[in-house]
């Protein structure tokens, strides 16, 4: 009769472990869950404000930090889904960034060259061999820019694929809309064509 007792005492002790495990495990697993999804709405918000607004160097960074914080998780399709997602955003922003500066640096080049060809000067050797240094950068600054162009323009091409692999998760409706990104490519889009004119441009001021 003991045994008896003692071995219902041990079935129900595991019992009570293994739904112990089980109801920790879910609560786990949920908080990780809550965890990500709070860092697909940062990750969200910051590329929203970057493409509307304009990027800053923060943001780039807290994408970075976003990135990071991802860590091991039960949900590992979840978490897969989201660190595709932040990348991304991240990839989106730093592109930003980079093709505002270099947009800036470009059109600077291209004023330096056209008052440069508007004030000839003596010696006239040395005055050619200067526009043909101004108009070196203002080819290699175009050539960066619209490298960078592209390559966002395929960045924010890929956010559809980020938000197909997360809307499984319950989490679309933190997302970023699609008439943001669709805005975004036209602009990168415009962008790139204003660019090669510009730099067509500029190729007539000075002697190939």
């Amino acid at each position: 009769m003991n045994a008896k007792v003692l071995g219902a005492g041990i079935a129900g002790a595991l019992v009570l472990l293994i739904a112990g495990y089980f109801a920790f495990s879910s609560h786990q697993t949920g908080q990780q869950q809550a965890a990500l999804r709070a860092l697909i709405t940062d990750s969200t918000g910051l590329m929203q404000e970057a493409l509307t607004k304009g990027p800053t160097p923060g943001a780039a960074a807290r994408l970075e930090s976003n990135l990071q914080a991802i860590g091991a998780t039960r949900d590992r399709a979840f978490a897969d889904a989201t660190e595709h997602y932040i990348l991304g955003a991240r990839e989106v922003v730093r592109r930003r960034l980079d093709a505002d500066r270099l947009s800036q640096e470009a059109a600077e080049a291209r004023r330096a060259l056209a008052g440069h060809m508007a004030r000839p000067s003596v010696p006239r050797e040395r005055w050619i061999h200067a526009a043909g240094e101004l108009k070196r950068r203002v080819e290699a600054l175009h050539g960066d820019l619209g490298r960078v162009l592209k390559a966002l323009d395929e960045n924010l091409e890929s956010m559809a694929d980020a938000r197909q692999r997360l809307e499984p998760h319950g989490v679309a409706a933190l997302l970023i809309d699609r008439e943001t990104v669709a805005a975004a490519r036209k602009r990168a889009q415009a962008e790139i064509a204003t660019a090669a004119a510009e730099l067509e441009k500029a190729r007539t001021l000075a002697p190939r």
